[in-house]
């Protein structure tokens, strides 16, 4: 066994480009080196922005042999009446190496064919690695690709080198005018031109640790963990150097760690002047424009001051440069900020007519319009006083007003920051300027939701009337194509309802929200002469179906059993009851009473279908054990009802368990499918009076009983 590098190296990638393609490099050389049926050892991907890197260690020297069965002709074909082999039988032998004497007949569906036990002898890994590295290059995943010179080939940017060994071998094949050779490229402050990288005196060849080492003395450090914690420590040292703490986000971090292949870390100043700026135009300037790191004080303001990561340059004067394009943005930013200043919010809503909201759905100020509405529905839902609901319809107003102004066009994500930021300056409650910034809360899976109620309100209001609209308008996310953001909405929302435990109905929330549409589908059926929308049945069972494929997930996190999850979301309709059900439904897991119900359950949901009538009629109850059972339901319905209003989901398990051996005995007693229409239907009905009960707690089909199939 010996081990593999391959190295690709190409013009700068985009450093977003980076996590995807390192991750695609590892899975293609998986998967083809086992369809090779090459045993192997580690794999590992290692990337710059100019390199990408792949490593497999202890990869086999050759494939295995491979013994097959071949079939060949049908056996009467084969042979001849007196066993003799025909020219067709000498035909297929030769064809696969083995003698006439060697096949033998087998039946296949009936009919008897010819079949020879054949060995492949496996090939060499040198050999087939010449095809499949150009293989694993090709077929990466490529965001954007680009051609170059006069070729046809393509990739994410133009290749100028690949490094190719198994062991002590050189690999050699040629792509897109590229042949592979042995060598690599130095950092570009050290020097130009190829180097040799040298295979090491161990039979395996090449090591990840040798490869690393001479990398780091052409001043590249190649794998991207060791480099991102050196520019963290970089940046963390240069900042208490300077007097001050570091804003380290993980996502900048992430970028700026793809963007050097040799991190050295300086301080930046900018004039004090601007520091009067809103910290988060501030800290959005430097990330987003320049990829520094804000410094703060001893009490969290930020400093006048930045720390840049540069790719292995090691002259102070670079950080003057540095600084003087940050200047010249923050003199923007302040020209944004000051232009915006001149006109109150409330006077912005009016040009948010002139914004699109998703095709076919009019404006962000009808959404506007809508989601005063929706707060308010909701309000009255959760029992609400009218302090934050009058404030929420506030924020409803201005909550998106912000989006037409300069300083949220050059920088959308300080959306709902700066509309917090002009409603202050606008005289606004400082409860609303909160709401219009909590709104947006959780932009990500591990953000803080939103504090207050109004905010709570809107947020929720927000993601729903986004996602009603989108379902009504056909946008449905499919695969992993989500271009209006509705997974990340239908999350929020769980999430919010979760850890606030607001209890609302989904479905009533969908019809109001959709009706509140109903004016934007009368006016395009008027302009265009068609609906072009969903009806409401149809999107409201779509989008309780889309967030139970959101919801599913999260209970499975919580430790409950798939099985359990399966059955409690049945007949979802409300995130926290789903969730509690389930949380009550799994520690039941062992009780001895419980596959008796889950048996119960399922018999009844077989053999109920569905009835002429659900009613049960007492005067058509003929036999002492249908009367009996009957009894016993409304009892047991009763009792299970009440529980169901408190949420009591395991004690309403535990009442159902009293029906198990009465079901059992009418199963047993009673012929269901009378002769007698009267008498039949009524014990249908009876049947799914009893499934809905059932029904009503969980679908206890859905749970597997240890030993049952």
């Amino acid at each position: 066994m010996s081990n593999v590098l391959l190295e690709i190296g190409c013009e700068e990638i985009p450093a977003r480009f980076m996590p995807g393609l390192l991750a695609d490099l590892k899975k293609k050389a998986a998967e083809k080196l086992a369809r090779e049926r090459l045993a192997f050892g580690k794999i590992e991907t290692l990337g710059t922005a100019r390199r990408l890197i792949l490593y497999v260690e202890d990869l086999a020297a050759k494939q295995p042999d491979l013994t097959e069965e071949v079939r060949g002709p049908i056996a009467q074909v084969a042979f001849d009446p007196s066993g003799k082999p025909t020219a067709a039988a000498q035909g297929f032998a030769r064809a696969q190496g083995t003698a006439v004497e060697n096949l033998t007949v087998k039946t296949v569906n009936g009919k008897n064919f010819v079949f020879a036990r054949v060995v492949r002898r496996g090939k060499p890994t040198a050999r087939l690695l010449k095809a499949v590295f150009p293989e694993i290059i090709t077929s990466l995943y490529q965001p954007l690709s680009m051609r170059w010179g006069n070729l046809d080939f393509k990739f994410v940017r133009p290749i100028h080198s690949m490094l190719a060994v198994y062991g002590k071998q050189v690999i050699k094949f040629e792509l897109a005018g590229i042949k592979s050779g042995h060598k690599t490229f130095k950092h570009r402050y050290v020097g130009t031109g190829l180097v040799p990288v040298r295979t090491g005196g161990q039979p395996q060849g090449l090591s990840l640790h040798s490869y690393k080492q001479q990398l780091l003395k052409l001043g590249v450090i190649v794998d991207q963990n060791e480099r991102k914690e050196l520019i963290r420590k970089a940046v963390e040292a240069a900042a208490r150097k300077a007097g001050g703490k570091a804003i380290v986000s993980e996502d900048l971090l992430a970028e700026v760690t793809y963007l050097v292949e040799n991190p050295v870390a300086y301080i930046g100043k900018f004039k004090k002047e601007f520091i009067d700026l809103p910290q988060d135009v501030l800290i959005t300037s430097m990330k987003k424009n320049q990829k520094y790191f804000p410094l703060t004080g001893e009490q969290g303001r930020l400093l006048p001051k930045f720390a840049v990561v540069t790719d292995g340059c090691k002259n102070p004067k670079v950080a003057a440069g540095n600084e003087k394009v940050l200047s010249a943005r923050l003199a923007d930013a302040r020209f944004f900020f000051e232009e915006d200043k001149k006109v109150p919010l409330m006077l912005r809503v009016a040009d948010l007519e002139k914004v699109a909201f998703f095709e076919k759905l009019g404006t962000v100020y009808n959404k506007g319009e809508r989601l005063g509405q929706l707060v308010e529905w909701l309000g009255k839902k959760l029992l609400l006083e009218e302090a934050p609901v009058k404030n929420a319809r506030r924020i409803a107003l201005l909550c998106k007003a912000d989006l037409t102004t300069k300083m949220v066009f050059e920088f959308p994500e300080l959306q709902g920051v700066m509309g917090r930021e002009y409603a202050l300056l606008s005289g606004e409650d400082p409860n609303v300027a909160a709401g219009i910034f909590e709104h947006y809360l959780p932009r990500f899976a591990e953000d803080a939701l939103p504090r207050s109620t109004e905010g709570t309100l809107v947020a929720l209001a927000d993601r729903l009337d986004s996602i009603v609209g989108a379902f009504s308008a056909g946008f449905i996310p499919t695969g992993s194509v989500d271009p209006y953001g509705l997974r990340r909405a239908a999350h929020g929302i769980i999430r919010i309802i979760l850890e606030k435990k607001i209890d609302v109905q989904l479905d009533e929330a969908i019809r109001h929200n959709y009706k509140l549409f109903e004016p934007i589908f009368l006016g395009y059926l008027f302009n265009k002469g068609e609906t072009g929308y969903q009806d409401l049945p149809r999107i409201k069972q779509e989008i309780i179906d889309f967030f139970v494929a959101r919801l599913r997930p999260l209970i499975l996190e919580m430790g409950i059993r798939y099985d359990v999850a399966d059955a409690a979301l049945y007949g979802f309709n409300d995130v926290l009851d789903a969730v509690e059900k389930a949380r009550a439904l799994n520690p039941l897991l062992g009780e001895p009473w419980l596959p008796g119900v889950v048996l119960s359950a399922d018999r009844l949901s077989r053999l109920a279908g569905t009835p002429p009538r659900e009613q049960v009629l007492e005067h058509d109850l003929a036999e002492k054990g249908e009367k009996e059972l009957y009894e016993l339901y409304l009892k047991i319905n009763w009792s299970v009802t009440e529980k169901i209003k408190s949420e009591r989901w395991a004690e309403a398990a535990l009442e159902l368990s009293k029906l198990t051996d009465p079901i059992e005995t009418f199963f047993d007693k009673i012929l269901v499918m009378h002769e007698d229409l009267r008498l039949r239907v009524n014990r249908l009905a009876l049947l799914k009076s009893l499934e809905k009960l059932y029904l009503s707690v969980a679908d206890f089909r859905k749970i597997v009983i240890e030993g049952k199939k």
